[in-house]
Formats: structure tokens, sequence, C-alpha cells
């Protein structure tokens, strides 16, 4: 019976377990158990929105959560992706063409821990966008903590109409390129500088002037057609498929769902529109700026974040619930994780 209302503590307020912890030691040993932790993840589903990671890679908690900052010994940071208990940035301290080789890092904002890597991105190659993600065999990523991982760096050239790219592996310590993608309407004006990417089934897709497809099993690389022209993101469809959010007219959220017609032919089918007046506050959407509008996604579930002239807001589409979390204008990348404070270091000295 006590496992059964443990169970039910929300995974968003960490806090709840520690004082739970604190009530009674048979408590605290159910907690600490692998069993527990295994049924708590399956029985709430995607991890919970613990904090994000802002543009300049600074970590913001949104809940009792004891986050490590960057350590990061350039002056400026840009934040690249946040996915699987770990984020990326990269320097944006370097020049266009001066030869310097192009480093990311990755980090836990709980342990403090990051690892920095010398990327293949040619040094010609002013901006780039990237992904990170868990490799672990047999992960369902719900409590993704320390194993393999794999970064997916992918690069748009103008000139050539093409977008290429290369993954990288922890466990062969390689980095290996994709297969490359002819990019018709790619200009020198194409916004790839830490693009959105959201990760659906064994595939990777980036909005960069167009959707592009990165096959993580193949290694293929392949694009097509944005839902629309207007500034959004890819997102989770509530289908478990990919999805397209963006921000029309100002104040219509409207989301599309990619489909298969009745030919077999994919496409992009819009499956509803939603006023932000209804849930936004009142002063929010007042006064439009250029940086209003959809600012990051929480990747599996039918969560955003839409920014508007007096912050950052996270909207949870089932709910209808509403949270102001950061700044105006900032881009934010997720972290999400379940987290059970003090409960994993005493389950590895029960040798669990």
């Amino acid at each position: 019976l006590v496992e059964e209302v443990l169970l039910r503590l929300p995974p968003e307020e960490p806090a709840c377990l520690v004082r739970a912890s604190a009530v009674r030691k048979p408590w605290r040993r159910v907690l600490a158990s692998a069993g527990f932790r295994r049924r708590y993840r399956e029985f709430h589903g995607p991890p919970p929105v613990l904090g994000i990671v802002q543009e300049d890679a600074s970590f913001r908690p949104i809940s009792a959560l004891p986050a490590q900052p960057v350590r990061s010994r350039w002056a400026k940071v840009k934040a690249l992706d946040c996915r699987h208990g770990r984020y990326l940035f990269e320097s944006y301290s370097r020049y266009f063409g001066e030869g310097e080789p192009v480093y990311i890092t990755i980090a836990d904002p709980l342990t403090g821990h990051e690892l920095r890597l010398r990327t293949p991105v040619d040094d010609g190659v002013l901006w780039f966008s990237a992904a990170v993600l868990c490799a672990a065999q047999g992960c369902d990523h719900h409590g993704c903590q320390g194993g393999h991982f794999c970064v997916v760096i992918v690069t748009t050239n103008h000139q050539k109409k093409v977008t290429a790219g290369w993954m990288y592996s922890s466990e062969t310590r390689v980095w290996t390129e994709l297969t490359s993608v002819h990019h018709p309407d790619i200009t020198k004006y194409t916004y790839n500088r830490g693009s959105p990417s959201v990760l659906v089934g064994d595939a990777l897709y980036f909005d960069l002037d167009g959707i592009i497809k990165c096959q993580l099993g193949t290694l293929r690389l392949s694009m097509f057609e944005r839902p629309t022209d207007a500034k959004g993101h890819v997102m989770t469809a509530e289908d478990g498929g990919l999805g397209f959010a963006a921000v029309v007219d100002v104040t219509n959220l409207t989301i599309w769902s990619m489909q298969t017609g009745p030919e077999g032919a994919m496409g992009w089918a819009k499956l509803r529109v939603i006023d932000l007046t209804t849930l936004l506050p009142d002063r929010a959407l007042s006064i439009p700026a250029p940086e209003d509008g959809i600012s990051g996604i929480a990747e599996g579930t039918q969560i955003i974040f839409v920014s508007s002239c007096v912050g950052t807001y996270m909207v949870d589409l089932k709910s209808r619930r509403v949270r102001k979390v950061s700044d105006p204008g900032r881009k934010v990348f997720p972290y999400m994780r379940f987290y059970i404070p003090a409960m994993e270091a005493a389950s590895m000295g029960q040798g669990q």
C-alpha cells in the first residue's frame, strides 16, 4: 500500500520524494530500490520537465533541483540541444575562416560533468545545428543516466545547395560522415545555429528552411517541406509521430501532424488551432515582437514553450496549465528526467 501511494508522488516535484524518504526508514528503502524507480517511470510515462537550458547555456531549474553551473572556459557559449539527461553547447567566440577547430561540450547539469569534443566541422562553416541523444542499448529513455551517447551535427552550404553532417559515437569515439542531401531552398540567410530538432523513432528531424530527416540506422539525410512559412518548431505529435507547431497571425497556435494519405503518400495534416489569448496572461500578446512564437518543445509530450513580450511560458496543451519560466525572446531547451534525490546513491550502495 505504501509503495502504491509513493508511486503517485508528482515527478515534476522531486522535493516530495525527499520529504517522503525522511518520514520512515522503510519508506526510504522503498524509494531507493531499483524496482520502485522502474515502476515509477513506467507509471508516469515521459520524464517531467525539471528545468530549462537557455540560449547562453545557463541552466534554470523549475523545480527543487540541485543543478551545477557550466564551467566552460569560453566567455560566450551557445546552447544547441538538450535530450536524455544531457545538454550540448558550443563556443561562438571563434571567427569565420580563421582556421580554428570547432569544439562542442556535452554536460550533465546535475553532476556538473562535462566532456569537450573536437568536431569535423570546417572552419569555413560559421554556424551549425546539433543534437545529443542516449545510445545505451535497450534504454527506454525514461531514466537515462550515464552510458553511451551520440551527437549528430548538420551543416548547410548555400553555394553548393547541400546539407551535410556527421554522427559521433561515444562508444567508438569516432565521427562518421552522413550521406548529404540536395537542399535547393537554402540561402545564406538560412538560420542554422542551434536549429530545433526532435527525435521520433529512429530518426532525428531538424527545421532548416525545410525539414531535414537524419535516419540514425542508415546515417542518411533526406528533406521535405515544412507545413507553413511561419516561424515554428518540429515536435512530437499526439500519435507519437512527427508534428509541427507554429504561431500564425500572432495569436493562433497551429498544430500539424505528418500522416499517410489515402494513396500511401506522406503529407502534413492540420490537426487543430488554439487561440493563445485563452491560455496566456492578458498582457502577454499585447505587443507583438519578432521573437514571439514557439521557443521550445518538450519532446515526447504535448508541452510547448511560447515566447511573448512579457516572458516565455511553458504551456501544457493537454491540461492547459501555463507557467512562466524565462525572460522574453529566449530560446529554451527543456531538461527532462526522473530524479529521485539521494535514492540513486543509496540503491548503488545496495549493489542494484
